[in-house]
């Protein structure tokens, strides 16, 4: 029987080795995925700046466990861990969502905190009450409901694929590596998945914060809207953008 000092080296020696492996791994995603991987990165620190913005609000916190998610998740995919990846960005959308919903269901949000109310991902989404759904966006930014459709699709897709792989899917889960290694599809089919949650994302804090925080928020909000959606109509109108046609 071995001494508890060689057991002990034994077990370091082992986690050591993973993590060389996922250092390899590091590596090779960084080289390979740079540019969407630098995206994500980019969309997570853009979130953060629309969070900085609700200090002192109940549904702040929540959007800082949100990120926190994120940045586990894209690390996690980076090192290899694609099936662990996943989980971690469904749970980014989980509480990004959640915060949002709940910053307009006061009610709903308090029996959350004290664990007698679940929350409920298809409510979120749901074409008549969920948050960006028409009804919620004209409360919020009317002139963004003919666009939120396409990111709630967006946003619920991307849930949809990661809940495959938390639920062990063969269709999916077969494409990922069955060791600590590096594997190009898994990488940007995560990467993409990724990219489009956070868009969603993004997307729902501006159709829920967007006029009360751009009048006075010095132009940094206003950046990221137009570093990601410039394309859509509301966006130009509020950033005094051209607008085609006008």
């Amino acid at each position: 029987m071995p001494e508890a000092n060689d057991e002990g080296q034994g077990i370091l020696g082992h986690f050591l080795h993973l993590s060389q492996l996922s250092s390899d791994v590091i590596r090779e995603s960084t080289s390979e995925c740079s540019t969407t991987l630098g995206e994500i990165l980019q969309l997570e620190a853009d979130i953060g700046l629309w969070e900085a913005r609700m200090a002192g609000r109940p549904e702040a916190q929540q959007i800082a466990d949100a990120r926190r998610e994120l940045g586990f998740a894209t690390y996690a995919a980076c090192s290899g861990l694609y099936r662990l990846a996943f989980s971690g960005l469904r749970t980014f959308l989980e509480l990004s969502f959640a915060a949002v919903y709940f910053s307009a269901n006061e009610l709903h949000r308090r029996q959350w905190i004290s664990d007698r109310r679940d929350f409920s991902w298809s409510e979120a989404l749901d074409e008549e009450k969920g948050i960006l759904a028409p009804k919620f966006m004209q409360e919020f930014l009317p002139e963004g409901v003919s666009e939120a459709q396409n990111y709630a699709a967006m946003a619920a897709r991307s849930y949809r694929h990661c809940s495959q792989f938390i639920h062990g899917k063969s269709a999916v889960t077969k494409t990922v590596p069955h060791d600590l290694s590096f594997s190009q599809e898994s990488l940007t089919d995560w990467a993409a998945t990724g990219r489009n949650a956070a868009q969603a994302v993004l997307f729902a804090l501006y159709g829920r914060y967007a006029v009360e925080f751009l009048p006075t928020d010095g132009g940094r909000l206003g950046a990221t809207l137009e570093h990601w959606f410039s394309h859509l109509k509301s966006v130009r109108g509020t950033l005094g953008l051209p607008v085609e046609g006008s």
